[in-house]
């Protein structure tokens, strides 16, 4: 349906281009906005597709726009459909992998409109039924589009004006309006028309049907139809009336009832047909109202439909008040074919216009759930919001439509609560359909929150449901990808990342026939951080800047989704002491916000911070990680993964503060492992002098690891290190052998990090002996590092992490650029700039540009 919304209509079998239009419109294409303003009937889209079809190969996209397209995202998304459709995106374009996500975020934005910035050539969009949009956040990204000197031409089909800010247009010449009066017909055109319609008009008989009709183009058309039948003059009743009596009253009952029963939906196709009106010959009834009338015509390719907008209001209308039955009975039919061929939304919106409630909730469990996690997020939670549940009796799937929607407005107690109702009411009557996506909301509250072991179970849950169902519906595969993903996250973040390998490597085996989806790239996220968090660093790294890539490209990477992957490649990079680039990684994970809390994540992100400020000697900011990583747990706590990782952190903080500062209590949490837990006391022991304690517990640690695999690689590497540190001060044999050992353990996966913070400065010889003749990649570093010396200790970072924009503005502050270039670089108001530079200024503790930008070298953040 979307392709036939994409593609320029065909236009009425009769219809007659006007040459003075044409070149109006034609004049208009030349400048930013066209708008043609006029009521139903006076051949706005019929004017504009003749114009478009004449116009050169990709320089005209088209979209009929339909009431779900007013969301920001269903916008963006169908607008990218209508310029990749049209041929003016050429292959390798990044308009071609922009992909719209749940939550349209600024970062997708900016990346969409300089997508248009960089089209080759100027392209002109026709946007048709523009008065369906009346979201501020649509309108308000239309008027950006039209507020810089872009490639993209707009043309506003529509039946009042439209409600943006046109005035500068309009004293800048950059606006056409074409209204009412310049559609209409006159004498001669009207002598063309009848003649394409088979009447011979004189031009006085022509001159006399425009007085009588206005020159409205639906009416004179049926002033025509009348002539050609002999009637005379159209009777003196409403437009609305004639159209009726002239379409319905001349056709057989059969072709009747098939128009009113096929009026319900907005286009319609023959196998649509047959579903709506049983026992019709819907293609051949199709064809010959086609070539017969002018208020049917095809859309795309011809395989949809379309009746004229205001002869589907009143076939609409006569339908519900004559027969309300067969229009509830139309809706329901079709909001069941349209559930099974990949339409979801409008099945939805067909089952509510039906009032049949047990619709509603079959629908949605078996098809239109999934919507809530793509760019029909929005336009899924309004139609939820229809539903008077308090007017309804208690029913299961009404329960799951209610926490989905209280989910998607981010009240989890409120979800919980419908899930809990939800239970009790399916209780020995179980629905394996609905059981899944009650588990999968479940899951994704669970993780909203922070509760990863509740996560784990729902996860599982879901996915034992979908065993057991008997048959395919249509939300079944994306029920699959969210289960195994929620399921593996949940297994990940409670202390078991090489759980979760297989089951996410086997799911994302067939990713590449999928298109991309936030729950794709959660597990995709997820399988990157599990790799990281089991020891493959080199695959978290590779799997996690693959994630990275991908989601910018498809303008997602504001995503909570995409934050575990940043985070897998700042531990990788941690550990290879790359602190830069770790930081940096870390920076664009705290900034990954949209699409709601992931505590988990948030979690993990800034107890890496915490490790990369004490990498850096910067004990006040690492103290505030930890501060804000306490925050962020919550009352739930720390996930059972991040608690050797804290632990650690808490140790190395209080190793670096000064003497008499006071290093936070840990977060609530489960503790960390009894080897972590063992070597960090040797740690704090050989801190406090006590190395003989310390030899004893590092010794033990590093001994259990050569025995087996409950102590990591590198809690071993950091425990020989302990050893010979505490070596250094005891009689006995030396650090050599626990040095060398702690070097063969850490070579393959090249953990540098642990000679830099485990090392007390007594190590630096010994250390340095034992790297002599070694001609691996660590070996390399280490000496480089050591012959550097310990760097100065650098200032501490930002207040708070600063956004992608944020960033992005900053790097832009050297070039003196004035605010309203600096907007105009990146598409927001001079307004939206002084708002960024604000936050940008109190993040940062200054208060002038020439500061932030001396503040931002000293960081690291900008060149």
């Amino acid at each position: 349906m979307l392709r036939a919304r994409t593609t320029v209509p065909a236009g009425p079998a009769r219809a007659v281009r006007r040459p003075a239009l044409d070149a109006r419109l034609d004049e208009a294409a030349q400048h930013r906005l066209t708008v043609l303003s006029a009521g139903p009937g006076w051949g706005k889209t019929t004017a504009a597709a003749l114009w478009a079809a004449a116009r050169p190969p990709r320089s005209t996209a088209w979209l009929t726009l339909e009431a779900h397209d007013d969301t920001l995202a269903a916008f963006w998304r169908d607008v990218l459909e209508a310029l990749r459709a049209s041929g003016a995106v050429p292959e390798g374009h990044p308009l071609r992998r922009l992909h719209v996500p749940a939550r349209v975020s600024d970062d997708f934005l900016r990346r969409a409109y300089r997508g248009v910035d960089e089209l080759p050539r100027p392209v002109t969009l026709v946007l048709d039924e523009f008065h369906l949009i009346g979201d501020a956040d649509v309108l308000g990204s239309v008027e950006d589009l039209l507020r810089y000197p872009l490639p993209l031409r707009l043309t506003l089909l529509t039946r009042s004006d439209p409600p943006l800010a046109l005035h500068r247009l309009r004293v800048d010449g950059e606006l056409t309006e074409v209204v009412a009066q310049d559609l209409a017909f006159d004498g001669p055109s009207a002598v063309a028309l009848a003649a394409a319609e088979g009447v011979h008009l004189s031009r006085e008989q022509a001159d006399q049907a425009v007085r009588d009709t206005d020159g409205w183009p639906a009416g004179l058309r049926l002033h025509l139809r009348t002539a050609r039948r002999g009637n005379g003059t159209a009777p003196a009743r409403s437009a609305a009336e004639y159209l009726i009596a002239e379409v319905l009253e001349h056709e057989p009952p059969e072709v009747q009832q098939f128009l009113l029963l096929t009026s319900v939906t907005t286009s319609v196709c023959p196998e649509l047909a047959a579903a709506l009106a049983p026992g019709s010959h819907p293609r051949a009834t199709l064809d010959a109202l086609v070539a017969a009338n002018d208020f049917v015509s095809p859309l795309g390719d011809g395989t949809w439909l379309r009746y004229h907008p205001l002869l589907r209001e009143m076939l609409q209308g006569q339908l519900h008040l004559e027969d309300p039955d067969a229009f509830r009975q139309a809706h329901r039919r079709a909001a069941r074919w349209l559930a099974r061929h990949d339409e979801p939304q409008r099945a939805l919106e067909h089952a509510l216009a039906a009032e049949d409630w047990a619709l509603v909730g079959e629908v949605f469990a078996e098809a239109a759930a999934p919507g809530l996690g793509t760019a029909e997020r929005d336009a899924v939670a309004d139609l939820l919001a229809r539903v008077p549940y308090a007017d309804l009796p208690p029913s299961a799937p009404l329960e799951l439509c209610a926490a989905a929607l209280a989910f998607a407005t981010g009240r989890h107690e409120a979800c919980h609560a419908h899930l809990e109702r939800a239970r009790a009411l399916t209780r020995g009557t179980p629905d394996p359909v609905s059981g899944t996506l009650l588990h999968l909301i479940a899951a994704a509250s669970a993780r909203a929150v922070g509760d990863v072991d509740a996560a784990a179970s729902a996860g599982a849950a879901a996915e034992a449901d979908l065993d057991r169902v008997p048959w395919p519906f249509p939300a079944l595969d994306a029920y699959r990808t969210a289960a195994v993903g929620h399921h593996a996250a949940g297994t990940l973040w409670t202390g078991h990342p090489a759980e979760s390998v297989p089951a996410l490597t086997a799911l994302l085996a067939d990713a590449p026939a999928q298109p991309p989806s936030l729950a794709l790239l959660d597990a995709r996220s997820t399988l990157a951080l599990a790799h990281a968090f089991d020891g493959a660093l080199d695959d978290g790294e590779r799997v996690g800047r693959r994630v990275i890539e991908d989601a910018r490209a498809w303008g997602w990477t504001e995503h909570v989704q995409a934050r575990p992957a940043h985070a897998a490649v700042a531990w990788s990079r941690l550990l290879r002491a790359d602190v830069d680039e770790a930081d940096r990684m870390l920076a664009l994970g705290l900034a990954a916000e949209a699409g709601g809390p992931e505590p988990a994540s948030a979690h993990l992100v800034l107890v890496l911070q915490a490790l990369a400020a004490v990498s850096r000697g910067r004990a006040r900011a690492a103290a505030r990680a930890l501060a804000d990583a306490e925050r962020v747990a919550g009352r739930i706590g720390a996930p059972a993964q991040t608690a050797d990782l804290l632990a650690r952190a808490r140790l190395e903080v209080h190793l670096i503060s000064p003497p008499g500062a006071v290093v936070r209590r840990p977060v609530a949490g489960g503790p960390p492992s009894r080897p972590v837990a063992q070597l960090c006391h040797a740690r704090a022991l050989l801190a406090a002098g006590r190395h003989h304690e310390a030899l004893g517990l590092a010794t033990a640690v590093a001994e259990q690891g050569e025995r087996d695999d409950a102590v990591d690689l590198l809690t071993r590497v950091e425990a020989w290190i302990a050893c010979a540190a505490a070596r250094l001060h005891l009689s006995g044999p030396g650090p050599e052998q626990p040095l060398t050992r702690a070097l063969e353990l850490a070579g393959p996966r090249r953990l540098v990090r642990p000679f830099l913070s485990a090392r007390p400065p007594g190590l630096d010889a010994p250390l340095a002996h034992a790297l002599v003749g070694r001609p691996d990649a660590l070996a390399a570093t280490l000496r480089q590092r050591m012959a550097a010396g310990s760097p100065t200790e650098p200032p501490d970072g930002p207040v708070e992490a600063l956004t992608e924009r944020e960033r992005a503005i900053l790097a832009a502050l050297p070039s003196m650029a004035s605010n309203a270039e600096i907007g105009a670089e990146f598409f927001v108001s001079v307004n939206t700039v002084k708002a960024h530079l604000k936050a940008l200024y109190r993040k940062l503790d200054v208060n002038t540009r020439r500061d932030a930008v001396r503040r931002g070298r000293e960081l690291g953040l900008i060149d």
